[in-house]
């Protein structure tokens, strides 16, 4: 697919359901699993997808739909002191066309109405930390496998 063949500003976020729960598995799997091996060496299928299951949480995940297609998601829990990113994975095929940015933006635009810092985790050799670099997040701490990061707003 090429960038053409799809308007990114036309996404939409949906709600998940628990009928989505295999989509998204094997959304999170393709995307996490090279930088999981990457990190500590393998994947371990079981382990992964039982914790997968047991943090599953629809009410906290917002399918991404460019058209009729889910191109990935995001998920997220809005507390009073701070939006909580788990995590945002962008289909193989919608990835490096703008769609990340697109809608951590408009997490950004949330958070910044509510006047609370974003925060997230994520994998050190993950190339996912410059796309938020570049949109304002900071590192604010380094651990052996993954930063902690914070956007504020403004």
């Amino acid at each position: 697919m090429t960038s053409s063949s799809f308007d990114l500003m036309d996404y939409v976020l949906r709600p998940a359901t628990a009928v989505d729960r295999e989509w998204l598995w094997q959304t999170k799997r393709t995307c996490l699993r090279p930088y999981v091996e990457q990190t500590w060496g393998v994947w371990d299928e079981d382990a992964q997808r039982t914790n997968f299951d047991d943090s599953f949480e629809p009410s906290e995940v917002h399918i991404i739909t460019v058209g009729d297609r889910d191109a990935g998601y995001i998920s997220a829990r809005n507390d009073p002191f701070e939006i909580r990113l788990f995590n945002i994975m962008i289909a193989p095929e919608f990835q490096n066309h703008g769609l990340g940015t697109a809608v951590l933006r408009q997490l950004q635009e949330v958070a910044h109405r509510l006047f609370v810092p974003v925060r997230l985790r994520v994998l050190r050799v993950n190339p996912a930390r410059r796309l938020y670099e570049r949109i304002g997040f900071k590192v604010i701490e380094d651990t052996a496998t993954h930063y902690r990061m914070e956007w504020l707003p403004a």
